[in-house]
């Protein structure tokens, strides 16, 4: 298959995959640095409930040698097999390699391609590592796609975190607690009709529809509530009713946003203040360093985070592939919109 992988580079370097089975490979992952959420067995096994997705783990080798491991999963779309590390819509910010100190991430994505090719038979792959950036991967075979993202840095003391937010969000978040607007952290499937509520009242406003329906949410809370890795949080209002609802996730030193919701009905309260704050909060006692935003939005950056380029790479086998999944993500966009239309661009808010 030649065009997508040096092929010099490819004989030094090459992904051999693994049976997979969820105990051996917390036990394998257990306590690597770069560990993420999405890494986990967990987090697969989300996947495998939320989109059919079969769990690919591989070894990195070098000169025979491991080096690490990659880390996706498989799904067939339109009847082709797709390697997704991960893919666009799984709600899965990064995903990638765990290697060893200092080896080259770009050879291991390199060698990706005649694994996922070749090994695997799919035609088409995505990629995105948070330790692989656009420089690194020029030249790899790669198309790439730019983002950003808000990452607060909870490695400094409490009250430093909160003095690097805006005076405006630190106003709101004082008025907050005179309003007595309370956090309250929830448990159970139950939270995924609150939230969802929330997400249809935030998209109505936009003449949208949520990309993804309320079974998604429970899926998430089934497959992580029981390993502490997901954070469910409600805003109470002065009446004790939620007002706002929040998903965020965490592993290792790294705490990622899912999803943040509220009525827009009571937007005057700053429920959304309370919401990032408090998450943070949770995460940061939890030994997290750092809190993703989880994508762009220029209203994120009054939290205090630095704004952070983000890159998903991705190679079909064949070039027209291209074509077609831009294609899928245009239709997918359109029958987006014409959904809200079809609720008249109005919102549902909840009463008392």
């Amino acid at each position: 298959m030649p065009g997508y992988v040096n092929p010099t580079r490819a004989a030094r370097v090459a992904l051999e995959r693994i049976p997979y089975d969820s105990s051996a490979w917390e036990a394998t992952i257990e306590g690597h640095p770069d560990l993420e959420v999405f890494h986990g067995s967990a987090w697969l096994d989300y996947l495998a409930a939320s989109q059919g997705a079969e769990p690919v783990i591989a070894v990195v080798r070098a000169g025979g040698r491991s080096v690490g491991h990659f880390v996706g999963a498989m799904v067939r779309r339109y009847g082709i097999r797709i390697l997704g590390s991960p893919l666009r819509g799984w709600g899965t910010q990064c995903m990638g390699f765990l290697l060893e100190d200092g080896f080259d991430r770009r050879r291991a994505a390199e060698a990706l391609l005649p694994f996922a090719f070749g090994d695997l038979g799919c035609l088409h792959v995505e990629l995105a590592d948070r330790h692989l950036t656009g420089d690194q991967m020029a030249g790899a075979g790669y198309a790439v796609e730019t983002g950003r993202t808000f990452v607060v840095d909870l490695a400094r003391p409490e009250e430093e975190i909160f003095a690097g937010m805006r005076q405006k969000t630190r106003q709101y978040l004082r008025k907050a607690a005179r309003l007595e607007l309370r956090p309250e952290v929830a448990t159970g499937p139950d939270f995924a009709d609150d939230f969802y509520g929330q997400l249809v009242d935030v998209f109505g406003h936009q003449g949208l529809v949520p990309t993804y329906g309320v079974e998604r949410v429970r899926q998430l809370i089934r497959a992580l509530q029981p390993t502490g890795q997901l954070l469910l949080m409600r805003v109470l209002g002065p009446e004790g009713r939620c007002v706002a609802s929040g998903v965020s996730i965490g592993r290792n030193r790294t705490a990622v946003n899912w999803g943040a919701a509220f009525f827009r009905a009571d937007s005057e309260l700053h429920p959304n203040e309370v919401l990032w704050w408090e998450a943070m909060r949770y995460w940061r006692s939890r030994g997290a360093t750092r809190y993703d935003m989880g994508g762009g939005g220029d209203y994120k950056a009054k939290y205090g985070g630095a704004e952070t380029p983000t890159f998903h790479f991705h190679r079909s086998r064949y070039g027209v592939l291209r074509y077609g999944r831009s294609g899928v993500r245009s239709l997918f966009r359109a029958r987006q919109f014409l959904a809200g239309r079809g609720m008249g661009g109005k919102s549902t808010r909840r009463q008392g």
